[in-house]
């Protein structure tokens, strides 16, 4: 039951957060063909990405909204999978970004 649990929290969070670091470390290797500082790429793509993350670590907005819909007319288990649904996905995308943000510095 507790393995359960975790999968269903921990696949949505390391998807995020993996989501938000892989794309950051990519995506600032453009400065090298823009001629620009990598900490602005950064900065500029952790910015865009977040969201992007959260949805990714759904897996596909319209199942979890309809998992809440179904929660909602009396599932509470079903409620429950999908509360745990979106703060994984919210707070690996968030920990994701407070990673990033403490090993380039201060986010501008």
């Amino acid at each position: 039951m507790l393995i359960k649990i975790f999968r269903v929290f921990f696949i949505p969070y390391f998807t995020s957060l993996g989501v938000i670091i892989g794309g950051t470390i990519f995506g600032s290797l453009s400065s090298l063909f823009i001629f620009e500082s990598p900490i602005k790429i950064i900065n500029s793509i952790l910015n865009d990405i977040r969201l992007w993350a959260i949805l990714v670590g759904l897996g596909g907005s319209f199942t979890t909204i309809r998992g809440l819909e179904i929660g909602l007319s009396g599932e509470f288990t079903q409620l429950a999978k999908q509360g745990l649904i979106l703060s994984g996905a919210f707070l690996g995308s968030y920990s994701g970004f407070k990673l990033i943000t403490c090993i380039i510095g201060e986010f501008k």
